[in-house]
């Protein structure tokens, strides 16, 4: 006899991992915007005032967005 598998019918563990590495990432990408906006988070950043980070924070969303939908977009 082989052990069988029961699904709790909730959302599988690594969705909601994927979600926490998502969710994480898009911080990051918000606190990167806004310091390349030039509001002073932490002490003294280098990346304060530096559009670059503006830029890369918000790709680092959309990223972070992406990761976080795939499985959704994929069952289509």
């Amino acid at each position: 006899m082989h052990a069988t598998t029961v699904s709790s019918g909730g959302r599988p563990r690594s969705s909601r991992a994927r979600f926490a590495v998502a969710t994480v990432a898009a911080l990051v990408g918000l606190v990167w915007i806004a310091q390349g906006l030039g509001v002073p988070i932490g002490r003294g950043s280098f990346m304060i005032g530096d559009p670059f980070w503006s830029w890369a924070g918000a790709a680092l969303v959309l990223v972070a967005a992406g990761y976080a939908a795939w499985p959704r977009l994929r069952r289509r």
